[in-house]
């Protein structure tokens, strides 16, 4: 045991352990540092931002080029290009370790036939009629302008709009997903109600307390023929019982369908008419109800 830890062996152990410490510090001083990085997306529309982010171990400086003279010395962002092409975005660590990505920015991609927005509304109207508007697609906002005041007289979807001046108007709609707006032109004419000799408005109102007498459970069949024979019928010019009713600007039906419903409503659910708005034809008569309501059970 003594000759084992003779001081000739303890010096070549000592010796070997201060070697083998000596090349694991060399080691870890010339091992290159593995670059921890990440560009996306790399395929992206212009206008849209590219999120770049480095997390290099241990790294002191970063340097990212964006391939157009722009630069950050930040580890990661975002960043939108202002131009399509294809970039070769480099990062640089430490002042000597690189890596490069390639990003392509295309251009906006056009909006096909399903998301493009269209304008739902009748090619003819009369003054002082309530003409009903509707945007056909999708998008986060809605301007319109109905060709009298010269200024946006609508940011809702679907909106009413009374003319006060007989005439072509050309009704432009600017949706938020669109460059351009798109135009209607509709025909203005003078003409009066002549369904009745009753206001407009008295009408409506005379519809929606009939309707609403229809969910109270009053007598359904003296309402109903109420509506029909007094505003619906042929003789008014009307189409009695086929005549469209759109509901909450959703649901379409038949009036004798929108009736019965309303008959079966009114026992499972406390349904109020909100509102009854007449669209018109050309003649006066009435094309279709429009019919804002809402129900609790």
């Amino acid at each position: 045991m003594n000759s084992f830890f003779s001081k000739g062996n303890l010096i070549v152990f000592g010796t070997l352990i201060v070697l083998f410490g000596v090349c694991g510090i060399i080691k870890s001083c010339t091992q290159e540092t593995e670059i921890r990085a990440a560009v996306s997306p790399l395929n992206v529309e212009l206008g849209k931002a590219i999120y770049y982010s480095d997390s290099t171990s241990g790294a002191k400086s970063v340097l990212w080029e964006f391939g157009n003279g722009d630069v950050s010395k930040d580890p990661k962002g975002s960043y939108i290009f202002t131009h399509t092409g294809k970039y070769k975005i480099r990062l640089t660590v430490d002042y000597d370790k690189v890596v490069s990505f390639i990003v392509n920015v295309n251009d906006r991609k056009m909006a096909t036939e399903k998301e493009r927005v269209r304008i739902i509304a009748p090619s003819k109207a009369m003054v002082n009629e309530r003409v009903v508007f509707m945007a056909d697609g999708d998008a986060d906002s809605w301007n319109w302008e109905f060709g009298e005041t010269g200024i946006v007289d609508s940011r809702e979807r679907n909106p009413i709009y009374v003319f006060s001046k007989p005439g072509q108007h050309e009704i432009r709609l600017l949706a938020g997903n669109m460059e351009y707006p798109i135009t209607k032109t509709i025909d203005v004419v003078s003409s009066d109600f002549t369904i009745t000799g009753d206001p407009r408005s008295e009408i409506e109102n005379d519809i929606q307390e009939h309707l609403q007498d229809i969910i109270d459970k009053k007598n359904f069949n003296s309402n109903y023929n109420y509506i029909l024979n007094k505003y619906l019928s042929k003789k008014h010019g009307g189409r009695g019982d086929n005549t469209l009713v759109l509901v909450n600007n959703t649901n379409e039906n038949d009036f004798y369908s929108y009736c019965n419903g309303l008959k079966i409503m009114g026992k499972a659910k406390s349904t109020f008419i909100e509102s009854v708005t007449m669209e018109n034809n050309p003649d006066g008569s009435i094309k279709r109800l429009l019919i804002n309501q809402s129900s609790t059970k």
